[in-house]
């Protein structure tokens, strides 16, 4: 059986919507990309959310963002990015966020799949960190489950974006990450949030691909940041039970 996971990220919302984000109104673009989800991909397993959804860290954002998404939060799981607000997200999503050492990791079974999400957020920072006690809580699941193919949710990539601003900012014991999962052969794919652009990276026999934005895009490869004009994205990921996968980015214009 194949399963569809749809992952969506950095929706850089606000309370007031009326506010925007370097010249950028966030929510036409969510409400785009959610219907589209929608109509075209309503038999999804699992939408994942791979952090800054709530650029202000309210948690009526947080809650306006579950009424926006409708019955696609009964198949939701979410990890927060460095603009989200961990409390926030726990209160409005209990059901697929609990608390674990001061973290908001999660795991999900899907047959012959599992996915994974990672909490990279430190409080305050831009950069992103894991840490040790969340990498042994990692390792712990992936050596007790060591048959079922393995999907890993990240806000940080734990590969280089080839753009100094963007890497100074990165995941800081990326290197640690990787080591995991390089032993553990049944990880197939990490997929990422955080800067905005879609890439594909296969870095010591793992594929890491991050997604484009809900939110603003940014340029790949440049010194500062700068803004793409390109529209909202989503990743649709099709994992199948041999452990083969296929994904693609979704575009999705908005009026």
């Amino acid at each position: 059986m194949t399963h569809r996971i749809i992952q969506i990220t950095d929706c850089h919302l606000f309370a007031d919507r009326s506010t925007e984000l370097r010249g950028i109104s966030t929510w036409p673009r969510l409400h785009a990309v959610i219907s589209r989800i929608q109509s075209d991909h309503s038999d999804l397993d699992c939408l994942v959310v791979t952090g800054d959804t709530a650029h202000d860290e309210d948690i009526a954002t947080c809650a306006a963002f579950r009424e926006a998404l409708g019955g696609l939060a009964e198949r939701m799981r979410i990890i927060p990015g460095n603009h989200d607000d961990r409390a926030a997200l726990e209160s409005v999503f209990p059901e697929c966020c609990a608390m674990q050492g001061g973290r908001l990791p999660f795991q999900h079974s899907l047959g012959d799949w599992q996915i994974i999400g990672l909490d990279s957020q430190i409080t305050g920072e831009v950069s992103g960190r894991l840490g040790d006690e969340q990498r042994d809580w990692l390792r712990d699941r992936l050596a007790s489950t060591g048959g079922v193919h393995t999907l890993v949710f990240v806000h940080h990539p734990p590969v280089t974006m080839r753009s100094s601003w963007l890497d100074a900012i990165g995941l800081e014991d990326a290197d640690a990450l990787l080591a995991v999962l390089r032993d553990a052969p049944h990880v197939k794919l990490v997929c990422c949030g955080h800067v905005h652009q879609e890439s594909a990276t296969s870095i010591g026999g793992v594929t890491v691909l991050t997604t484009p934005a809900v939110g603003p895009q940014f340029r790949p490869r440049t010194e500062e940041l700068q803004i793409d004009p390109l529209p909202p994205a989503a990743r649709l990921i099709e994992l199948e039970p041999d452990g083969s996968w296929s994904t693609q980015v979704i575009r999705v214009p908005v009026d």
